[in-house]
């Protein structure tokens, strides 16, 4: 019983040594990396299989036969791909930086159906813009802990689509709105095609 207690201590304290040998490798190649911008960029990830979620459920929405709007379903399919990229893009940072991933569940959509194509644009208008508020958060974040990597990470790689992706859901807004439901919303669903 003795040699059994003995044995599994030293298990235990293997264990142990070699987890923090872990921590120690991510710590040698994590610099000017803290635990708070590990933290945001986790919170970041969510944000962006949230958003690929979302419209994900607006591809499908769309795609459905008693919808018919095939262009607004291929548009939103191309934005879930995109958040889906924006995702992988931050877990290979982490990795890279010495960061450890920490995914966290993904939340569905509070709503599956859309009364138009504007209603749902309108929505996503309101996802990019809450994502792009929290890049920049993590952007000045990243500055005040004297993180230019992280700052330049951020401002080529998100900001400068997102600002691009705002403006194109504003224009594709105005021109729902000046077209109309019915025959105008399927003028342009063929454009987006």
């Amino acid at each position: 019983m003795a040699r059994l207690s003995l044995l599994s201590a030293i298990l235990l304290h293997l264990v142990v040594v070699s987890m923090q040998q872990g921590d120690d490798e991510a710590l040698e190649i994590r610099q000017r990396f803290n635990s708070t911008s590990v933290s945001m960029i986790n919170d970041q990830i969510q944000r962006e299989f949230n958003a690929m979620y979302l419209y994900e459920t607006m591809a499908s929405y769309f795609g459905r036969p008693s919808v018919g709007l095939p262009g607004f379903k291929k548009f939103f399919k191309k934005a879930a791909d995109e958040e889906r990229e924006h995702a992988h893009k931050l877990i290979d940072y982490l990795n890279m930086r010495g960061g450890h991933v920490r995914l966290k569940p993904i939340t569905p959509p509070s709503k599956f159906e859309w009364f138009s194509a504007l209603d749902a644009a309108e929505t996503a208008l309101g996802a990019e813009k809450n994502i792009t508020l929290e890049l920049y958060r993590l952007r000045d974040r990243a500055d005040m802990e004297s993180d230019p990597h992280l700052v330049d990470f951020i401002e080529s790689e998100f900001l400068t689509e997102q600002v691009t992706g705002i403006r194109d859901l504003r224009e594709l807004i105005a021109r729902l709105n000046k077209a109309g439901s019915g025959l105008g919303e399927l003028i342009l669903d063929k454009e987006l095609n």
